[in-house]
């Protein structure tokens, strides 16, 4: 029996809600966590909302993490939640708890299309409580997922309704494409809506004769030639922001081999880990790096188990297509949505995050609604006694592990006890005994975790960082020139390698670094700096005050700079120009400038 009740209807949406309220309330005492740090609390871009412009261009990480990903509504989101509530973490957890309630309810209204209004209620409430959503919801920056999420429910369930009534007008259409638009810049997971809504049409096409297969395509061919203009100006502004419309950007496992044989194999492995995330997800972990999950070039007794349950699934989503179609449907779902993250197209920053798993969690409601609505009434009070008994003690388990989310510590406390063996765990420890001034053991679990892992660029430049501190330089001089190898395009890599050669006395070695930063980033004052350096240790003092000049004009500070300016041309013998240094050194607001009156009495004729 379909639901044709405006009561009921406004009762079944309203509970579900507010159990999602409920299993998520104890995430308000959460503050920013993990990636919250980065993407918001020390970010100065997002704590200043007046310029929109300059908001909308950023890209979603730092630009030094060269993340390659782009999602300038969320940014807006962040900074206009930030501007509310006064950087308060409490206001960003409210509005994710909300989302969350909110597109449980969608999630639910989209079931009531295809199910008896009891069963969709039921796969509601699984939605809303299931456990692997607590990355999604409980840490802030899951709000990218939850808005992605938000906007596909929406323009899915607007489609599914339109296209049973066999007419998709152009105001119905228009809606669409806005919701594609604004999922597409919450997040990449988006961009995937088109191939939703054809999964959404499987229950409807199952039951098309031969003779009426064009007109079913003529009432869509409209709505996705909008959709594809959609996809295109999405493409054009990652591009014009990134410089391109789609990059890989491999996570650490595929740093050394990212050809698709390898990530194949690797994903193979992950598979059998979403279905046990999705349907028993006890074992939750905030961190799947190496060596959680290793990459592997070859076929393993995990990646035969991930390629067996796959085809198992599909076989079986086959041969029920006629009779049960939406399980057809929840197959097609999952693959979709699970495709910008399956690194067989391109090679993303994670092979396995639980947060990603929000919008393909949709199809375990599918599943669970279908096998409640076609199960036998004799059976059925079994199904739905084991459902309420999965129902019960997830949700503990969700409130449960919210509190996991509620620091940055806190979260590595939990995978220090889970995974001891992960790479960033051992780097996080690590980085914790630097902190804390005991540099011995800090050494010992650095050096752990780059057994473990060695091919993590970004450990082994911030390895040689507190190296050549140290005074460590050979050894810092060696793991810089590994980051520089495992990525030749940072910037930064070469001007850490250039700046331990100048530390080493190795001035040629650094004008070489230094070119390759150049090259790369463009011109910059911190490189010019070293420039001067590394031609001031060959005796080229000419170049190197030109140098000291270049960094001037391109934003150095000036008190320091015009006083390095003046020592290198006196040392270049020009003790005219040093004089005008120094001259452009007095007029420094508020500068002690006992220094440069010592410097002019000993260089004045």
């Amino acid at each position: 029996m379909k639901i044709d009740s405006r009561h009921l209807r406004i009762f079944l949406l309203s509970s579900v809600a507010f159990v999602a309220l409920v299993v998520y309330l104890n995430s308000l005492a959460n503050g920013f966590a993990y990636d919250d740090d980065f993407i918001i609390l020390y970010r100065d871009n997002i704590h200043q909302l007046g310029d929109l412009t300059r908001l909308l261009s950023l890209e979603y990480w730092p630009k030094d993490f060269d993340s390659g990903l782009y999602r300038p509504l969320t940014i807006l989101a962040f900074a206009v939640e930030w501007r509310i509530w006064d950087g308060s973490p409490l206001g960003f957890h409210i509005i994710n708890i909300l989302l969350h309630a909110g597109i449980s309810s969608l999630v639910t209204l989209f079931l009531l299309i295809y199910l008896p209004w009891w069963a969709a209620w039921a796969a509601g409430i699984v939605f809303a409580v299931h456990s692997v959503h607590t990355e999604a919801v409980a840490n802030v920056v899951g709000q990218a997922e939850l808005l992605a999420a938000l906007f596909v429910m929406l323009a899915c369930i607007i489609y599914a309704r339109a296209v049973r009534g066999d007419r998709v007008s152009v105001p119905t259409a228009l809606l669409i494409g806005a919701c594609y638009a604004l999922a597409g810049v919450s997040k990449e997971t988006g961009f995937v809506l088109p191939g939703l809504l054809l999964a959404t049409d499987i229950p409807l096409l199952a039951k098309v004769r031969r003779a009426e297969l064009r007109s079913f395509v003529r009432l869509r061919l409209p709505l996705f030639a909008l959709l594809s203009a959609v996809l295109i100006a999405l493409l054009g502004a990652r591009f014009g922001v990134l410089g391109a419309a789609l990059e890989s950007v491999p996570d650490r496992a595929f740093v050394f081999d990212d050809s698709f044989p390898t990530r194949l194999f690797t994903m193979a492995r992950v598979w059998p880990r979403y279905f046990e995330l999705l349907v028993f997800p006890l074992s939750l972990s905030a961190d799947y790096s190496p060596a959680v999950i290793l990459p592997a070039d070859r076929l393993t007794l995990g990646g035969s188990v991930g390629f067996l349950l796959v085809l198992v699934t599909l076989a079986l989503a086959l041969a029920t297509i006629r009779r049960a179609p939406e399980l057809a449907m929840a197959v097609s779902w999952a693959g979709v949505a699970l495709l910008p993250v399956s690194n067989l197209i391109l090679t993303t920053e994670i092979v396995l995050a639980e947060r990603t798993l929000y919008l393909p969690s949709v199809a375990v409601a599918i599943v669970v609604g279908l096998a409640l609505a076609r199960v036998k009434p004799p059976r059925r009070a079994w199904v739905a006694t084991l459902l309420a008994a999965w129902v019960l003690f997830f949700s503990v388990v969700t409130i449960k592990r919210n509190p996991v989310w509620a620091s940055t510590d806190t979260v590595f406390e939990d995978l220090r006890r889970k995974h001891p063996e992960s790479s960033r765990v051992l780097w996080g420890v690590g980085s914790q005994y630097y902190r804390d001034g005991d540099w011995p053991e800090a050494m010992k679990w650095f050096l752990r975790s780059l057994e473990v892992w060695p091919y993590h660029a970004q450990y082994q430049a911030e390895f040689a960082l507190v190296l050549s501190r140290a005074g460590e330089l050979e050894e810092a001089g060696r793991r810089a020139e590994m980051a520089v190898e495992l990525n030749p395009g940072a910037a930064d890599y070469h001007k850490l390698l250039a700046f331990i050669h100048v530390r080493m006395g190795d001035g040629v070695a650094a004008l070489g670094s230094l070119d390759r930063a150049l090259e790369i980033s463009g011109p910059h004052w911190d490189l010019y700096i070293l420039r001067a350096d590394a031609h001031a240790l060959l005796g080229q003092f000419q170049e190197a005050a030109r140098a000291q000049r270049e960094a001037i004009n391109l934003g150095a500070p000036v008190w320091g700079g015009w006083l390095r300016l003046a020592r290198l041309r006196v040392a270049a013998g020009d003790s005219a120009a040093a004089l005008v240094a120094l001259d452009s050194a007095r007029q420094g607001h508020g500068a002690d400038l006992s220094l440069a009156d010592s410097l002019e009495g000993a260089w004045s004729p």
